[in-house]
């Protein structure tokens, strides 16, 4: 009775065995485990022992295939560039050759090294100043504070953010002279001291995304300590909407994504292509989270070749006005 049992677990555990793909030898593994083990235990305990490495075999090859969730709320520090966006068709790529940021007022000249960086503007958003995001090519060593010093550069530079509704808290002639991360502590050598509170959050939120998380920033000027700044939520500094991609300015195929985020009431939003006056479609979004969360979406569009004009923004829960308007020119090849 007892070989018959064996007998009837061994094919057991290979039937289950088969159904998982795992690798070659971790059948004979759990075998030759159970057999050193049967020496010592009574029939009961080899078969619970047998079961429960197979489970466990089954629990662990279901964990390691199971997907990234995708509607997870995005990062507004996240530290690169989105993934889809296309370069100008002058400077377009072989269709084979992954997809890069298109190249901003502040690019270096080509050949330098560069880091695709994020870089904070301010724009109006219900009359309220707020806080948008775009990645621009720079040069940068890639050390922590390579990047932040090419951040800080490119966030400094007048007129440097390709969305024309995009622009700085901070006065011209105001530079970065040096800058030092250690730890969770991100030193900025300025030029001048913010101007204002949101000057300070223009700064702190571009050097968070260069070294990621949430640095104490301190700000010396002259090497006298003049400010010590963090990120304060989003729902109070980040822009309602923003429109990730395409970025303004890009060069993309006929078929694309539109990726969005935002904190709105009812997660809702709406995006309305125009080309010229003429609305050539309109589609309600969903986020994946409503205010005050973080949600995000994404969506996919076909157009034809031309100009257009992607519209992000949400309807007021008030009187039905447009609110929270990102827009983005974008050409499709």
């Amino acid at each position: 009775m007892r070989d018959r049992h064996e007998e009837v677990l061994r094919r057991v555990m290979e039937a289950e065995a088969a159904k998982v793909e795992v690798s070659p030898d971790a059948l004979t593994t759990i075998r030759a485990r159970t057999v050193r083990r049967a020496r010592w235990l009574p029939f009961g305990a080899i078969a619970f022992t047998a079961a429960t490495a197979t489970a466990a075999t089954l629990v662990v090859v279901a964990l390691a295939a199971r997907p990234t969730p995708h509607d997870a709320a995005p990062d507004p520090g996240a530290v690169t560039a989105p993934a889809t966006t296309q370069p100008p068709a002058t400077s377009a790529p072989p269709t084979s050759a992954p997809a890069v940021p298109p190249p901003s007022k502040s690019s270096p000249s080509s050949g330098t090294s560069t880091e695709s960086l994020a870089i904070y503007y301010v724009a109006d958003d219900g009359g309220k100043p707020r806080l948008y995001r775009e990645f621009h090519r720079l040069p940068a060593d890639g050390s922590p504070a390579g990047k932040v010093r090419a951040a800080v550069t490119g966030m400094l530079a007048q007129e440097s953010a390709e969305d024309p509704d995009y622009t700085s808290a901070w006065p011209a002639g105001t530079d970065v002279s040096d800058a030092s991360v250690a730890g969770g502590v991100v030193t900025v050598h300025l030029s001048a001291a913010p101007p204002d509170d949101l000057a300070g959050q223009q700064l702190v939120w571009t050097v968070a995304a260069a070294v990621g998380g949430d640095p104490q920033v301190r700000v010396l000027v002259g090497g006298r300590e003049v400010a010590s700044l963090r990120k304060k939520p989003a729902l109070d500094t980040l822009g309602a909407l923003w429109l990730i991609e395409p970025q303004q300015g890009a060069t993309v195929a006929k078929t694309f994504e539109v990726h969005a985020a935002g904190a709105v009431f009812e997660a809702t939003a709406q995006l309305t292509v125009r080309q010229g006056r003429t609305v050539v479609t309109e589609k309600t979004i969903t986020l994946s989270a409503g205010a005050p969360a973080r949600g995000e979406a994404r969506i996919t569009l076909t157009l034809a070749p031309g100009t257009y004009v992607l519209e992000l923004y949400a309807h007021s829960a008030e009187d039905g006005s447009v609110q929270h308007l990102d827009d983005h020119t974008v050409t499709v090849r």
